[in-house]
């Protein structure tokens, strides 16, 4: 739900470029600046490694490249965007609310980028605004939604596991099922139920169509664990192959030590399945255009 914080509402049409200065809100990484300090380096030879390993920007590259899609998308100049992370990279929101304020804005949205509807997409979000609120009163803050379950992310999804669909022991027939397990990163249970999980695993099975059973799982921390997931399509769907696709932005220590490792785990567990991990969702496209639409809506609703 959109929220805003010491605002009155706006009249006319979309805000002019002189109303409104935006702050895209990610998470932030450790995973390090180049492929040398990644922290889910992969193990194997150069040669062995997936291409989507090799070709992988670091997050501070990513995160950049999405903003600017991003502004793209509303037609914002470099000037009203701001790109925060509330760790790891600055700068974090504060920090980029007092640069717009700078910049004369006193008007700023701020969005959520960050995949699902977790404590970091909610319950830290109001933080944020209460923190840049109290820090500038003088500026009208408006909370935007996050990403959340959508069916652009579902189409997102549904491009990963079909891009490893070449593999004959992945290929769903009359015959044989193909598992998918959509692995969010891991949250307490307390905060974050996975509904929004489970409504979009739904939606990435209805596109997939027949052929294919999805379950949905957390990295760690909380439940549906990984391992709850995999067994649902092993013993009540009867899937031949597993595919895991990691809702994750970037890789990083949660894929290698969590992702692949729990993977390596079941692999033990189930030695006559198959199983494989997708390439993780990247930060353009789909998830840029989500984040776009939610400011979008945003703008919508404070016209008043």
């Amino acid at each position: 739900m959109t929220q805003t914080s010491n605002s009155s509402a706006a009249t006319g049409g979309q805000p002019s470029d002189s109303d409104w200065g935006v702050v895209l809100i990610a998470h932030g990484s450790q995973r390090g600046t180049d492929r040398t300090e990644c922290s889910c380096a992969w193990e194997q030879t150069g040669s062995q490694r997936p291409n989507w390993c090799l070709e992988c920007p670091s997050t501070p590259e990513g995160l950049i490249d999405a903003t600017g899609r991003f502004r793209s998308h509303l037609g914002l100049s470099e000037h009203q965007v701001v790109l925060s992370c509330l760790e790891f990279i600055e700068p974090f929101p504060k920090q980029a609310v007092g640069i717009l304020k700078d910049r004369g804005f006193r008007q700023v949205a701020l969005v959520p980028f960050l995949l699902g509807s977790g404590k970091h997409a909610t319950l830290e979000m109001e933080e944020v605004l209460q923190e840049v609120q109290e820090d500038a009163p003088d500026v009208r803050m408006h909370l935007a939604e996050g990403l959340g379950s959508d069916p652009l992310l579902a189409e997102l999804v549904v491009q990963r596991v079909q891009g490893l669909t070449d593999k004959q022991e992945f290929q769903p027939s009359e015959e044989k099922t193909s598992g998918i397990v959509l692995v969010k990163a891991g949250t307490k249970t307390i905060y974050d139920d996975c509904v929004w999980l489970k409504e979009l695993g739904e939606l990435v099975e209805e596109r997939l169509g027949p052929g294919y059973a999805v379950s949905v799982g957390q990295s760690h921390y909380g439940d549906p664990t990984m391992e709850a997931a995999t067994e649902v399509l092993v013993r009540q769907r009867n899937v031949s192959s597993l595919m895991y696709v990691p809702y994750l932005f970037f890789p990083g220590i949660i894929l290698k030590r969590n992702v692949l490792g729990t993977m390596s785990e079941l692999q033990n567990t189930y030695p006559g399945i198959p199983m494989t991990v997708t390439p993780p969702l990247g930060a353009g496209g789909q998830a840029v255009a989500v984040a776009a639409q939610r400011v979008q809506r945003l703008w919508t609703q404070t016209q008043g």
